[in-house]
This record gives structure tokens, C-alpha cells and sequence, in this order.
């Protein structure tokens, strides 16, 4: 009997605690609202200019290949766009936000949520603009190679998206930490000393043996883009190359995405005091 009821008392603690983070998450939906609609007007506007100076050069569909590509890329720091809002917002009333009874990894889960979601959502706008444009263009490329390629790539991109964002939240909560001794400008300078410092670290690391198995051979994929007119000749061709790609580096983005969350959760609960 005992037993029975002290299952169901935890059982009700993880659903109060539950409730509670989903309601702080959708909290987090309606303060990251602005920054996801400025994303979304921002994607649509590079679309329509693309469209509209694409019709005058006869190249909708190349032009637009080229924009949802590039689009594409720019999503990986996009969590570091969010976050950059979204933190801002929360100094202006820290002494709230660190007084809420769930833990700071849930409140800093919460942003990362939201943010993926946004995020998200303009991801698959911008993969259906390419497949479309991609489809209905003159750009010559195997399309089962090229399937292949852009799944892979979407991966590493979602991963270094929230390695970024991590980031920036680690970065951000020394910086925090820092100004409660220094000046907002003197904190920022320490703090981008450390990123720095850090960055070398990482670097140094690069190439040793067990950062670099899991080999997957790739064929040729896109690396850039060659654009020019004479005589109203239009000539797009997207310039490809031979690449590797390393399970290893999947591995080690996710596995330090993850620390640097943690770290960031523990000196915001240690160190940043209100």
C-alpha cells in the first residue's frame, strides 16, 4: 500500500512539473512570436525579390534555387538569432525568470524548444521552395545523388544549429555572470576573449584520429555558384565538388551541443545572482 501511494504522489509531482514546463513553453512561443514573424518576413521578402529579379533576367526558377539554398544555410544560426531576442527580452526581468520555481535547465529547455520549432517552420518553407525551384530549373544535377546529399546535409545543419544556439547561451551566461562584477562593454570583451580562447582550444583538436571516423564518401555537391549575361545569354551553373563527411563530427557536435547547455544552466544557477 505504501508503495501504491508513494507512486502516485510522484506520479502527480511529474505531472505538476509537466503542466508546468508546458506552460512556461508556451509562454516562450508567445515571447518568441515577434522574432519568428520578423524571420518569416525577412524569408518571404528574399523570395519575392528573387522572383521578381528573376523574371526580368528570365531565370525564376535558378534564381530562386539559388536563395532557397542560401536560405537554407542561413538557418544555422538562426537558434543564435532566437536566443539573442529571447535572452534580451528575460534580462529585463531576470529577477522573475530566476525566481520560477522549475529548475533553470527547463527554462532554458523551454527557449530551445520554441526556438527549434520556429525555426522549424521556416526550414520547411525553405526545403519546399528549393525542391520546387530545383525542380523546375535548368540546374543539371543527379537528382538521386543529390537527394541523398541534401539529406545528410540537413542533418549536420539541424545539429550545428543547436550547437550554435547552445553556444550563444553558454557565452551568454558568462557574460551575465561577468556583469555583475563589471561594466556591460568590460563584460563583453571578457567574454569574447573566452570565446576566442575557446575556439583556439577546439581548434587544436582538429584532426586527431578519433575525431575522424564514421568516413562517409559524398560525391560531387554544390560549393558554389557561377552567374553571368552577355548578349541576353543567361548562363547559371552551380559549381560542385567532392566531399567527406564524418560521423565523428556529428557525434561531437551533439555531445558538446549538450555540455555547453549544461554548463550554461549550471553558472546561470551558480553564478548569475539577482
Amino acid at each position: 500500500m505504501y508503495y501504491f501511494i508513494s507512486t502516485i504522489r510522484h506520479s502527480n509531482i511529474g505531472g505538476i512539473i509537466m503542466t508546468a514546463w508546458l506552460d512556461l513553453t508556451k509562454k516562450e512561443f508567445r515571447l518568441g512570436l515577434p522574432a519568428f514573424i520578423f524571420s518569416l518576413v525577412i524569408l518571404i521578402g528574399m523570395f519575392a525579390i528573387g522572383i521578381l529579379i528573376g523574371r526580368s533576367l528570365d531565370m525564376v526558377w535558378e534564381l530562386l534555387t539559388f536563395i532557397a539554398f542560401a536560405a537554407i544555410t542561413l538557418h544555422s544560426f538562426y537558434l543564435v538569432y532566437y536566443m539573442l531576442y529571447s535572452l534580451d527580452v528575460e534580462r529585463k526581468r531576470m529577477h522573475l525568470w530566476l525566481h520560477n520555481p522549475l529548475p533553470t535547465s527547463s527554462l532554458l529547455l523551454a527557449k530551445l524548444v520554441s526556438g527549434s520549432t520556429y525555426m522549424l517552420i521556416t526550414f520547411i518553407i525553405s526545403v519546399t521552395v528549393l525542391w520546387q525551384a530545383f525542380g523546375n530549373s535548368m540546374v543539371s544535377i543527379n537528382s538521386g545523388e543529390w537527394l541523398g546529399v541534401l539529406t545528410l546535409w540537413m542533418i549536420y545543419l539541424m545539429i550545428t544549429t543547436i550547437l550554435f544556439g547552445c553556444t550563444y547561451l553558454f557565452f551568454w551566461t558568462i557574460f551575465m555572470a561577468l556583469s555583475k562584477t563589471y561594466n556591460d562593454f568590460l563584460s563583453f570583451v571578457f567574454t569574447f576573449i573566452f570565446f576566442v580562447g575557446a575556439v583556439w582550444l577546439l581548434s587544436a583538436f582538429d584532426g586527431f584520429p578519433f575525431l575522424t571516423w564514421g568516413a562517409i564518401h559524398i560525391g560531387n555537391i554544390p560549393s558554389g555558384v557561377e552567374f553571368s549575361i552577355s548578349n541576353e545569354v543567361h548562363h547559371f551553373e552551380i559549381e560542385q565538388t567532392t566531399t567527406v563527411l564524418y560521423l565523428s563530427h556529428f557525434v561531437r557536435d551533439l555531445a558538446l551541443a549538450i555540455l555547453l547547455f549544461g554548463g550554461g544552466c549550471w553558472i546561470l544557477d551558480r553564478k548569475v545572482e539577482v
